[in-house]
Parts: structure tokens; sequence; C-alpha cells
């Protein structure tokens, strides 16, 4: 036995565990923005934060105090300690139960370095890994490996984390008070936060000073001044100035072999504005159930993120801060409707003055009910251009175009813009798929959009999420790391267009103009006139009237593309749109997935869009889009896309490609008949609709064919008006305009409802307004 005691003792040595073998990787990471103000520090690549130190960088004290409250002679026992084993077994087997533990530092690194069940069979594993431990390293290493990840709370590891994020300093000046103060930390994290548990952190203390003066490392007076001395915790901020997400997800992204100062293309004070704005709005809706947004802005020309805000407030925990709501995956409602519509317009399968039914429509999906698409409105608007249809984001138009495109076209192409996300089979999503049955983040949609901004170009820093960090001392090669689908490759020096740079680059007035850089990949590089289509047909208020006014919050003084978006059940809302100069994404919601209170993309996010866009734009206008190049315009009607006839009540101007010109000519409108009438002032005209929009007509009442020219411009179809309580005032001050587009010069009788209002000869008349439909 003894013999066999010896060997099983002996076997350590066979494997034993250097402190090389247990080095760790994680070191601090300075973040500066593009004008080197400072974000913040993190202590290491992950959430996870630790720095490793020497142990001759530690204070004193705090060894002292670490030792006394954990393991007072572990300078003078091997991995364990048989002399606290026997009396932990003794005073246990006195009181019937566990009193005390036995494990020394030792043990304590190993559960640190491998977690066990908490059995026999896993302490047994934790007495051999403690036994290589102390094979193959020194006591002093022992004690430097553990003080380095100490669990301090929190996420936060090891001594010199703990003194930098709880007291600002480093862990080498800690004092008699406050290394005594983190040295009782580590017997139960969490319920020790110095954030949380001041008062039961402050009785361990007590305990950890005690423990110092039986061990002869301090005085009674010593103890009794360190525990009454005044200790100032820091923000729970920790270090990080601004864009916490932000600098987060960098770090994540970085080799292990990296910098430990690296300058990003965030811009700090738009940052720090975006950051406001986000919790403004929050502020503002959380009587509708709102309790999280998120939001990135993008500079259009080099691909850099400039703001990038994942929460209201990272550091509130109770509100699921820490998600990130720029790299979460959410259903995006109609944000994905454009590129469905350029994919259709590039095909050839839609023109820019085809006319859409949307209409109720049935479509059978094998093994599921009847898939019946309906629009926010839950109305219909019959025939529609495709510049109404998307403009105002028309759900049956768009599953009528995806069906032409096909589900698996689309998915490709969308792949191709980057949503790498959207992983399922074709037939998973289905003609959904247009309308946000698939999940995507934030940062794809705003990538996607960039994309659509620079008319189709993927060049580097959007496309594959690619970013730089400059080489530390390396100013011949500039050798820049890049990042292609969340896996890192070595690239060679492209001009300065990435996320992330590391230091200052080199002075080099080329950079930004050079001949050699690689060729930017280009979708559909040859039709390129159908990403300016879509870019024009998002910035025209006009089209959108019918679903968000001309003057909503969605119009700019300014030109600016923007498309919204709604997830079922109010869950999500979207807003993502761009100027000549920057893409803006934002996105409104619960991180839960729990519905909002009828908040639609234009209610929630779309304000927040409003202001980030407005502030970027204050000093300097954009440039206007340029024109859809190789289309030209012709006058259409505006109901059915063709050439207009004496019949038809409103022209517009819309695009052709120049090979359908000929048809243009040959083939005028047809949806609009002239009625000779000869008591008619007025040319009257009969609507004239092919048959597939006879069951949509039927439901419409009188036929909103015939007309007498007189038109209804106040209120308006679907209006909603909010009626004020009136403290006592007379409600008889809340009026509602009712107004015609002309004079007339007979009188005109007002019905609402069934009920005769008035008869007016002028072209106006106020109504007080009461509650009702």
């Amino acid at each position: 036995m003894i013999l066999l005691c010896l060997v099983i003792r002996g076997l350590p040595y066979l494997a034993p565990i250097y402190a090389k073998n247990i080095v760790q990787d994680g070191q601090a990471i300075e973040f500066s923005d593009r004008h080197g103000l400072p974000l913040g520090t993190l202590l290491t690549r992950d959430r996870d934060r630790t720095v490793a130190i020497p142990l001759n960088a530690v204070s004193p004290q705090f060894i002292q105090a670490i030792l006394a409250a954990e393991d007072g002679q572990f300078y003078h026992h091997g991995a364990l300690d048989l002399k606290a084993i026997g009396r932990a077994i003794v005073t246990s087997i006195q009181a019937r139960r566990i009193v005390s533990g036995a494990s020394t530092i030792t043990m304590q690194l190993a559960r640190m370095l491998e977690s066990s069940p908490r059995n026999l069979w896993g302490k047994v594993r934790e007495v051999w890994l403690s036994w290589r431990l102390a094979a193959g390293m020194s006591k002093d290493e022992i004690l430097q490996a553990y003080v380095n990840r100490l669990p301090m709370g929190g996420n936060i590891y090891g001594i010199e984390a703990a003194a930098r994020i709880y007291l600002g300093m480093p862990a080498s000046e800690l004092n008699l008070a406050q290394a005594s103060l983190l040295a009782a930390i580590p017997n139960n994290p969490v319920y020790l936060n110095p954030y949380d548990g001041w008062e039961k952190l402050k009785r361990r203390q007590a305990y950890v000073l005690d423990r110092m003066v039986q061990d002869k490392h301090i005085t009674r007076a010593e103890a009794e001044k360190a525990n009454t001395e005044a200790i100032t915790l820091q923000s729970r901020r920790q270090g990080i100035i601004a864009a916490p997400h932000f600098l987060f997800w960098a770090a994540s992204q970085l080799p292990k072999q990296h910098p430990s100062q690296i300058r990003t293309t965030i811009d700090r004070p738009l940052q720090q504005f975006v950051e406001a704005q986000v919790q403004q709005i929050v502020r503002n809706l959380a009587s509708h159930n709102v309790h999280h947004a998120a939001a990135l802005v993008i500079d259009n020309h080099s691909g850099a993120v400039l703001a990038y805000v994942g929460s209201p407030d990272y550091f509130a925990d109770a509100e699921l801060g820490r998600n990130d709501g720029v790299q979460a995956l959410r259903q995006p409602g109609s944000t994905l409707k454009p590129f469905l519509y350029q994919l259709a317009l590039e095909q050839r399968l839609i023109r820019p003055n085809t006319v859409l039914a949307d209409v109720p429509t049935h479509y059978a999906i094998p093994g599921a009910r009847l898939y019946s698409p309906t629009d926010y409105s839950e109305t219909f608007q019959g025939p529609v251009r495709v510049r109404v249809a998307l403009a105002n984001s028309l759900n049956v138009p768009a599953v009528r175009v995806l069906e032409r495109v096909g589900v698996e076209n689309f998915l490709q192409r969308l792949h191709q813009l980057g949503f790498e996300h959207l992983n399922q089979s074709p037939e998973y999503y289905g003609l959904g798929l247009t309308l946000g049955s698939g999940e995507v983040s934030l940062w794809e949609l705003a990538r996607a959009y960039a994309t659509m901004a620079r008319q189709g170009n993927l060049e580097f820093g959007i496309r594959n999420s690619e970013f730089g960090i400059w080489a530390e001392g390396d100013k011949e090669d500039n050798s820049k790391f890049k990042i292609q689908n969340s896996k890192l490759v070595r690239a060679p020096h492209t001009p300065q267009r990435q996320l992330l740079q590391r230091g200052t680059p080199p002075q080099r007035t080329d950079l930004p103009h050079r001949t050699d850089s690689p060729t930017p990949y280009s979708l559909s590089s040859l039709v390129t006139d159908n990403w300016s289509l879509i870019t024009d047909i998002l910035s025209d208020r006009h089209a959108r009237a019918k679903s968000f006014g001309v003057d909503s919050v969605l119009n700019l003084p300014f030109p600016a593309a923007v498309k919204t978006g709604t997830s079922s059940n109010f869950r999500d809302t979207w807003t993502v749109g761009f100027t000549s100069d920057y893409t803006v994404a934002t996105w409104v919601g619960n991180f839960d997935g729990e519905p909002m209170r009828q908040v639609s993309g234009v209610m929630g996010a779309a304000p927040l869009w409003n202001r980030i866009m407005l502030h970027l734009h204050e000093d300097r206008e954009p440039a206007a889009f340029p024109a859809p190049s190789g289309l030209v315009l012709r006058p259409v009607c505006a109901l059915s896309g063709l050439k207009p006839t004496p019949a038809c009540p409103t022209v517009v101007q819309e695009y052709f490609y120049p090979e359908d010109l000929d048809d243009y000519d040959r083939y005028p409108d047809t949806f609009y008949q002239l009625v000779t009438s000869p008591t008619a002032k007025e040319p009257l005209y009969r609507l004239n609709l092919p048959r597939e929009y006879d069951e949509w007509l039927a439901t419409q009442g009188r036929s909103p064919g015939v007309t007498s020219g007189l038109k209804i411009v106040s209120p308006t179809n679907g209006a909603l008006f909010l009626l004020y309580p009136s403290h006592g005032a007379s409600d008889s001050q809340q009026k509602l305009e009712f107004k015609l587009a002309a004079k007339s010069d007979k009188p005109v009788e007002w019905w609402l409802n069934g009920q005769k209002l008035a008869t007016q000869t002028s072209d106006a008349f106020f109504w007080e307004l009461r509650p009702g439909n």
C-alpha cells in the first residue's frame, strides 16, 4: 500500500503543468476614436475583464490579505493541507454538518482552470490537477496565476482588473484598507459585490483584517484604522467613456496577437449624441411598452462605422442593457423589399411603370392553410405602380413580385448582400421572406443599404465586415488584418477605409487616391441604373404619401432615401435610410420579444433616424442623388403607368428603359374612358379595370371611377385625429377642416357615416370634433 501510494503521488511529476501552459492571453486594450479621443479600456478581448500582471506588481498588503483570508499556510504545505483536511473532518463530524472547507490556493487555482462537479469524483480530479500544478510550478508562480484569476464580482477577474474598475488604480498602489476590501470579495463574488453588497462586504473585510492580525501581518490598531478608512468606488461604467457595445464587439474580432492601443473609426461626439437620442426615444415611448433601441451610422464613402449603439444603457443589467441590438437577430419586417424590387427590375421581370394588383390574394401552401398577405392598414389599394407599391410598403404587390423572382433567387441575392444569417432553405421562408419571415441583424441591414447608397458597390468595409489594424512599428509594410465572413485572413495594404485602424497611419498623401487598390466587387455592375432607380423611389416623398403623408418624419429638408419595417405583432420596428454621405439604421423594440403597443416603424424607429440624419447634416447638406442613368422620363397615367390619354385625370412622370419606348407609344392608357354628358361642364370619365380587380371593386361601394371633378383633400383617407381633454374648456374649439381641392360653383353636400353634416357653396367648412370613427 505504501508503494502504491508513492507511485500515485509520483505520477503528477510525469505530467506536470508549467506556468507557460496556463499563460493568460487577455491583455488590456485602449481604444480611441478617429480623432484620438479616448473611448475606453477593455481588460480583455472578451466580456470577462481581466489582465495578467506579475506577482511583484501586486501590493504586498493584498498578498498578505488574500493569504490570510484564503490559505494562511500556503508557503508551508504542499498542494494539499493535510492539517486543514483533518481539522475539517473532525469539526464536521462533531457538528454533523460541513463547517469549513480545506481547499488550498493550489486547489482553488485547479478549480479555476478546470471546473469539476461537486462530488467525490470531482474532488479527485481537483486533487490530481493540484498535484500536477505543484509538480511544475513554484509557489510564487501558483500564487501569481491565482491572483490573476480571482473572481472579483460580475465578469471581473483578477486583482489588477478589480483595482482598476472598482478603485481606479493599479494593484501595485493598494493600501491596507483597499487591499483587505478587495481580498474579501472572492469568498462570495455575487453576494459581496461592492456595488450591491457594500455592508456585507465591509463585514467580510473586518474578518480579513482580523485574520491578518492573527497571522501577525498587521497590528490590531492598523486593522481598526483600515476598517474605518473611507473608500470611494468608481462609477459602474468601469473605464468605458462611449460605445461599449462596439468596443466589446470589435475586441472579440481581434486576432490573439494585437496591439494594446487601437484607434477606431468611431466619432465620439457623434457616438455620444446618438447614445443620448436612443435613450430619449425609449423614454418617449415607454408608455407604449418600448424598452430598447439600437442605431448604427456608416460613412458611405469609406465604409467606416461612425456610431454604434447597441442598447440605451450597456451598464443597466436589470434592463438587459448588455444585449447588442446591432448584432441581435430580429424579423426585419418590410426592410428587405427594396432589394427584391431591384432584383426584379434587374431581371426585367417588372418595369418601372409596371402596375401590380393590390387586391385580396391567396396562395396555397402545401400542408398549411392558405397564405393571404395583407397590408398594415388591412385595406387594399387596387392597381398600383411599382413606385407606389414600394414607397408605401404594400405587402400584396411585394409577394406578387417575389412569386415572379423566386424565393431561391431572392435568397441568393440577399446572401450576396451579406445577410449571412438567412441560412435556412427557401421552403423554410416561403413567400413571406420579403415581409420579414427570416431573421437579420441591424448590422446586416445597414451594410446592405450602404451598398445601395454606393450603387451596388460592395467594396471592402461593407460586404465582408472587414476592418484593418495598423501593424505596430511597421510603417513600410503597413499590412492589415481583415475580416471576411467572420474569418481572419492576411491581406495586403489597402487605403484607409476600415472599421478599426492601429494608431496613426503613415503620412502618405496618396493613400486616399491609390490606383493599385483592389477593383471593388460590384453587384449588377451592368445595371446600376436599377440601384439608382430604387434610391429614387425611396426618396420620393410624394410616392409614399398614401401611407406616410407628404410631411412625415421620414421627410428631410435634403435628399434622403428611407425604408421602414414593422415585424408581426409590433415586436420590432426598423428605419434604414441614407443620403449621399451617410447610412443610418435604427431599431426600436424589446430584447425579450415582448410586443409594443401599436408602434409602427414610422412611430418607433423613424423619429430616431430623423434626429440622427438632421444632426449629421446640420453643417452641410448632402449632394442630390444622381438621376437613374440609361433611363428616360415620360409622362404616364398615374393609375395605369401607360401613356396618358385625354380621359386620364392624373398624369405623373416615370422612368422607362429605352427598349420599352416603342411599347409606350404603341399602347396608351386603357384604364380610363371618357363619358360624354351634354350638361357636364367638366370631362367625366369611367374606370375600366381588368377583371382581376372585380372583387376589389365590389368592396369599394360606389364606383371610384366616376367623378364630377370634385376631390376631398382634407381629411385624408385613413387619417387619425386626437381629441384632447377639454379641462373645462369647450370642445367646440377643437375643429376639423373639411376641404375640397377646388371651389365648386354649386352647393356641395358633406356626409359622414350616413349623416348629412352641411351644405356648402364654399370649398371648406369646419366641423366640431367628437369621439368616434
